[in-house]
């Protein structure tokens, strides 16, 4: 089975780095300027690139990432090795060009989305080991808003892995181990900090232990104190985030949090806006399924019952709940790949309707895929409906999106390289079947 499951990563790996982003988007070139302008000036300062990026925090006279740091420091020594062995293409006074972008993608949104992908099948697998586990763990994130970040330096992705991880040491009861790898990823993407309280608080209401919640903590203390230095070394105090110091002046109070709307709860939820239930169609069924029991005590104990109404509260609160110029919910990424994973193997133990998980899957899949091929997730906050507004105008114009390998490396044009990967995903999903089904037959 190890056989497969590396051909499964391989495949799952090509297919999500396939399409790359290299654009100076505002928030994947927060993240790659101070990689670059750490071998340029050996500091973290991006004041030569801050105009290429809204996405930065004023302090004393210079100019910083307002992200959080565990995606930018992943990606330093990793761009040192191909900056050595001659991978960059750039002048000595000037180096941030498509490398990093390209290199952040593979190591921080590519590599988790495969690893998310990789988690998921082996959890059906024991669950439900047929050929259609492929189907049930390839489509609903595929189909999803989710497979759009798989090929830009986000930190979505990395930190969905991370806190995914934690949430499987915690059913695994692993409190200490939980506590780490939810610090990484609030390492990774600020807003998961909510995760430390509540979790903290469940695992001590549900093992009626203090202890076993004191070990979350301690897990969760190193990420803590690092964030605290790094906050110090930047603001002067380990008590102020980056992101305060942001140019943006509303996130000056409150780091921009106000109260939920209705605007805001049915702009994440259902509408075509931003909804999650319409950029991730597959979660209606997921939620289903997670909480099919009528039981009080199975909500209670359920670790992600709180955590999922507690964290879209808060995202709804955010002044800026649409996360800008973006596809889907992105804000509510982690819950969501968290929601999926659960979901899906909760429905994979069932007799599930088939033609309605097609068909919400196929409907995400469309979706993303139309995205993929034209903007991206560069979809303005002003276009409410993104489908009409953006991505149809843009296919009428023929505007297909060059970043993919193929037009990259073989300068085949954009649409073609589309249909290639759309080929290539519908022969991966059936070759992985035909292998698996192999497999068990010997």
């Amino acid at each position: 089975m190890k056989r497969f499951y590396t051909i499964f990563f391989i495949t799952n790996l090509l297919l999500s780095f396939y399409f790359v982003d290299t654009w100076n988007n505002a928030n994947t070139t927060s993240r790659a300027a101070p990689v670059v302008a750490f071998f340029e000036t050996g500091n973290l300062q991006i004041d030569k690139y801050h105009e290429l990026t809204l996405d930065k925090a004023f302090i004393n006279g210079h100019y910083y990432t307002d992200k959080a740091p565990l995606p930018t420091l992943i990606t330093i020594p990793f761009y040192a090795i191909i900056k050595n062995m001659g991978w960059v293409n750039a002048r000595e006074d000037k180096q941030l060009g498509p490398e990093v972008y390209i290199l952040g993608t593979f190591l921080c949104s590519a590599i988790p989305f495969t690893i998310i992908l990789l988690l998921l099948f082996k959890e059906i697998y024991r669950n439900h080991p047929k050929f259609s586990s492929i189907f049930l763990a390839m489509m609903p994130l595929y189909g999803s808003f989710i497979f759009v970040y798989s090929g830009t330096f986000y930190a979505h992705m990395i930190s969905s892995m991370f806190v995914l991880l934690g949430y499987l040491m915690l059913r695994r009861k692993a409190f200490f181990w939980a506590g780490i790898l939810t610090g990484l990823a609030f390492l990774s993407e600020y807003t998961l900090a909510l995760f430390f309280p509540v979790w903290a608080l469940q695992i001590w209401v549900v093992e009626k232990n203090f202890f076993k919640g004191f070990q979350f903590g301690i897990g969760v203390l190193p990420s803590i104190i690092f964030i605290g230095i790094y906050n110090y070394i930047f603001t002067g105090t380990p008590f102020e985030m980056l992101y305060k110091y942001h140019t943006f002046e509303f996130l000056h109070e409150n780091y921009g949090f106000v109260l939920p709307s209705l605007k805001s709860i049915w702009g994440l939820t259902f509408s075509n806006y931003k909804g999650m239930f319409f950029y991730t169609p597959v979660l209606i069924l997921s939620l289903l399924y997670i909480f099919k029991s009528k039981s009080l005590k199975h909500f209670i104990r359920h670790y992600l019952s709180y955590i999922s109404i507690i964290f879209f509260i808060f995202i709804a609160s955010y002044d800026v709940w649409w996360g800008g110029w973006c596809y889907g919910p992105r804000l509510l990424f982690p819950l969501i790949v968290l929601l999926i994973f659960e979901g899906i193997i909760q429905l994979s133990k069932t007799d599930f309707s088939k033609p309605a998980f097609w068909a919400l899957c196929i409907f995400g899949l469309l979706g993303a895929f139309l995205a993929k091929i034209t903007v991206v997730y560069s979809i303005p906050s002003e276009s409410l409906n993104p489908f009409l507004d953006t991505i149809v105008p843009n296919i009428a114009i023929k505007n297909f999106n060059p970043n993919n390998l193929f037009t990259i490396i073989f300068g085949i044009k954009p649409l073609l390289a589309a249909s290639i990967w759309l080929f290539l995903f519908v022969t991966s999903l059936l070759l992985l079947k035909k292998h698996l089904n192999t497999f068990q037959l010997k």
